[in-house]
């Protein structure tokens, strides 16, 4: 029979690493069997314990594969749950382990500490918390230069601390990016591929035309609003590009869903109860084309409580569908988010220059615009990259940059 049966069957695309990082971390000063664990003391004075089974399905030497390619061989299928090691040491830093089978695995000290799970491994890897802001956001204003983390002159670092901006924020500015049209393919670029949809194609010019398809091609107001909350899976990053503005009319509103969620969860708990746990519905159609509706909580919650992503399109939101006697208390949770919302409290408003992008977190900051006159030639261009793209490229290089945040766990958005 041929085929590969074997990673010694296969040229892999991704350089070899096995089980380190090669970002620095402690060394493994000793090792000892305890139980069903290994028991490991670093050098740096702290101490992990990992389970045998770990251990052996975790070896990625080139023999077992790497679950990173998926060029792998050792499964949870082939992992004897039973299996004691034979032996182990602490080599050279790194943890050595012997199997009956003959096999050996080797676990740098910065691989084992880094997916450690003791309780403060794990609360590290969990700590991350949204930078929540409010109106006065405007007064210091996140914001990037393009120059600074342009593709072809930027600097490494700088686009790193951009990517930590949008992450932590939400929202970013990209000054300078100019008014050539291609930069906004080029600005998205930076955070990953676009993402094409029935309803916006590829890239979409937001500008008022005669016969409107959407409300984004007139020149009506807009209140702050989720993009697609309609989708099963709404559109990660919004990429905005400011082409021509106004003079008058035209301002950018922005808000905070997570800041907005959090003051309803301590000062609303019942409508926070409701609004998490009962799913409402938003709808979109486009005759001839296509009908998408979701049903969806408004707000997305992790397993430890924690805010994962926001669905609200005010203009969108389709029939209250819910038992009957829900229906009064969703519609007054709903309006405890609107009114916030729209208040002067949350809602940042500002003026973006032409040549400015601006990318948004659309599982967490809701966008929309005040009134302007129609015939101005206001015009925007925006197109949607996925969110997992952006959080993929924000890990690998802050992993290359030797940043100790780069395996933090990160909100996943909004529950389909």
């Amino acid at each position: 029979m041929s085929g590969h049966r074997s990673t010694a069957d296969i040229t892999a695309h991704n350089p070899f690493r096995g089980n380190r990082l090669g970002g620095g971390g402690p060394a493994v000063a000793s090792a000892g069997i305890d139980g069903r664990t290994v028991v490991v003391d670093f050098d740096d004075g702290s101490t992990s314990a990992f389970h045998h089974q770990w251990l052996r399905h975790c070896c990625w030497c080139g023999d077992c594969g790497d679950p990173s390619d998926g060029i792998r061989f050792t499964t949870v299928a082939t992992v004897d749950p039973t299996e004691v090691p034979a032996g182990v040491a602490a080599v050279d830093g790194d943890l050595v382990v012997d199997w009956p089978d003959g096999h050996r695995s080797t676990y740098g000290g910065d691989w084992l500490a880094h997916h450690a799970y003791d309780d403060d491994a794990r609360r590290r890897r969990a700590s991350w918390r949204p930078t929540l802001w409010r109106a006065d956001v405007v007064d210091a204003f996140p914001t990037a230069v393009w120059d600074d983390v342009r593709p072809d002159g930027g600097a490494p670092e700088a686009l790193l601390a951009a990517y930590r901006l949008l992450r932590d924020h939400g929202i970013v500015r990209i000054a300078g990016l100019g008014s050539d049209p291609a930069a906004t393919e080029a600005v998205a670029g930076l955070l990953g591929p676009i993402h094409e949809t029935t309803v916006y194609g590829r890239i979409y010019d937001v500008r008022a035309e005669p016969v409107a398809k959407l409300g984004a091609k007139t020149g009506m107001p807009q209140a702050p609003h989720i993009d697609d909350a309609f989708a099963y899976s709404q559109p990660g990053i919004d990429v905005f590009h400011c082409l021509v503005n106004t003079d008058e009319g035209g301002l950018s509103t922005y808000v905070d869903g997570f800041a907005v969620a959090e003051a309803i969860r301590h000062e609303a708990p019942a409508a926070f109860d409701l609004l998490t746990t009962v799913p409402v519905a938003h709808v979109r159609r486009h005759p001839g084309e296509l009908e998408m509706r979701n049903r969806a909580p408004l707000v997305s919650l992790d397993g430890e409580g924690r805010l994962q992503g926001i669905r609200y399109f005010d203009r969108a939101l389709a029939p209250m569908d819910v038992d009957a006697e829900l229906v009064e208390p969703m519609y007054d949770a709903v309006r405890e988010f609107d009114r916030r919302m729209r208040s002067d409290e949350f809602r940042a408003v500002l003026r973006v220059a032409p040549g400015d992008g601006m990318l948004i977190d659309n599982h967490r900051v809701l966008h929309g615009r005040t009134a302007f006159d129609p015939s101005s030639g206001r015009h925007i261009r925006l197109c949607h990259v996925p969110r997992d793209e952006f959080h993929g490229r924000l890990r690998d290089l802050a992993g290359r940059l030797g940043a100790p945040d780069h395996g933090w766990h990160l909100p996943q958005g909004s529950r389909i």
